[in-house]
């Protein structure tokens, strides 16, 4: 029986990813580290920590969620996430917001792909796996106008009650979350289908994933937007302080950022027919930022952040519809360990470019990779995307895969 799109369960996920959100510190970050003495090759150092303890939990973390709970797993990351607030937030040395980088890197690989698999496999209950597409991104915009509206209140709060006080305020949201997740109805049918062992399966699955040719070529593509990942998320806040030191104007230039993810996310679902032109796109705006140094240049970030929301979410889209159920979190894990893989050594070489040479260098050299990458995907995967059709506003893989 189809139940009705916006269940409670879907409700409180929606709920839930705008709370993940509301985080008040993410708006005046980096003007908080450079204020305690933290250079952009600190950034970078710090960066690494993250991606580092990110790297090494990531698969564990999703076979946790397969095996134990998915919402239990959720819970555990809002705690992360509340833990990296008050020690990032209390620090006075780049080693200390190291430690609370470090727990943030355990919200993120909890949150990954676990968020994904909840949504679809509550979906696939209600015979709603098509719909997938469209909810995920709903979800993720409603993550980024938390995120938005936690920018914009950020830079206020710091400037009325100082540098330290988003950070200890983001506690509120992230305790009220916990208590949310707790309250959601687990699918438990993902359980069910584990008839041999996790790590056989997870293996199995990801030989049919390597064996599909058009889920390699997309893999490739989530492996040249993370090279651009360090930089949309940890470095482009000293991109804007290079037209302007206020934290009131930087947290509402973060906020636009936010909002940009949003209307990617939000929009994904109706721009499959164009997706290889949305991630061609993605990457020609990213070769433009690296040609410009003017103002302007902010313009072409916000729009490559709207192309590129659009290609990762169907990315995600084509690996949930490949994989098996029992172990959808655990795939996701790889994947997004894989793009940690190309993010890690990224943020340390980016972070000691603009240290020694500046932004606009390792944008340059930013624009050089997205070259590459937009010279693979128009001789590559474009004519792949042939191997994909429509089937029911479902996508499907049609392509013949040899048997593992």
């Amino acid at each position: 029986m189809r139940t009705g799109l916006f269940t409670s369960s879907i409700a409180k996920i929606y709920a839930s990813n705008f709370l993940t959100g509301l985080v008040f510190w993410y708006g005046i970050e980096k003007l908080f580290m450079q204020h305690i003495g933290i250079t952009p090759f600190g950034i970078g150092v710090a960066t690494v920590g993250y991606y580092a303890v990110a790297l090494l939990a990531d698969v564990p973390a999703g076979l946790l969620a397969d095996k134990w709970s998915r919402k239990g797993v959720l819970v555990l990351s809002t705690i992360c996430l509340l833990v990296s607030s008050v020690i990032c937030g209390t620090s006075h040395s780049l080693w200390q917001y190291i430690v609370g980088y470090m727990f943030y890197g355990l919200y993120i690989v909890c949150t990954s792909g676990t968020y994904q698999a909840l949504t679809y496999d509550t979906l696939h209950e209600q015979n709603r796996a098509g719909d997938y597409s469209k909810i995920i991104g709903r979800a993720y915009a409603l993550f980024m106008v938390g995120a938005g509206v936690a920018n914009i209140g950020s830079g206020l709060i710091a400037h009325v009650g100082g540098m330290r006080l988003p950070f200890l305020l983001s506690v509120i949201p992230c305790a009220l979350n916990a208590v949310l997740i707790l309250t959601i109805a687990e699918p438990q049918f993902h359980k069910r289908e584990q008839k041999e062992r996790v790590l056989r399966q997870l293996g199995q699955s990801i030989r049919i994933m390597a064996r599909t040719a058009i889920v390699r070529s997309l893999v490739v593509m989530w492996c040249v937007f993370a090279v651009a990942a360090p930089f949309e998320q940890e470095f482009s806040q000293l991109y804007m302080l290079r037209f302007t030191q206020s934290p009131i104007v930087v947290g509402f230039l973060w906020a636009a950022a936010a909002a940009m993810f949003a209307i990617g996310s939000w929009a994904a679902h109706r721009a499959r027919k164009q997706f290889a032109w949305h991630v061609a796109a993605a990457l020609v705006l990213l070769i433009a930022l690296g040609l410009t140094t003017h103002v302007w240049g902010l313009a072409l970030f916000f729009g490559q952040i709207i192309f590129a929301q659009v290609a990762f979410n169907h990315i995600e889209t084509h690996v949930q519809h490949a994989t098996p159920s029992g172990v959808r979190t655990s795939v996701m894990s790889v994947l997004s360990s894989l793009g940690r893989v190309v993010e890690l050594p990224c943020a340390i070489v980016f972070g000691w470019l603009i240290n020694r040479y500046g932004i606009f260098v390792m944008l340059r050299v930013l624009a050089v990779v997205s070259a590459v990458g937009l010279l693979y995907w128009v001789i590559v995967g474009v004519r792949r995307l042939a191997d994909v059709q429509l089937d029911g506003g479902e996508e499907v893989l049609v392509e013949t895969v040899a048997k593992p």
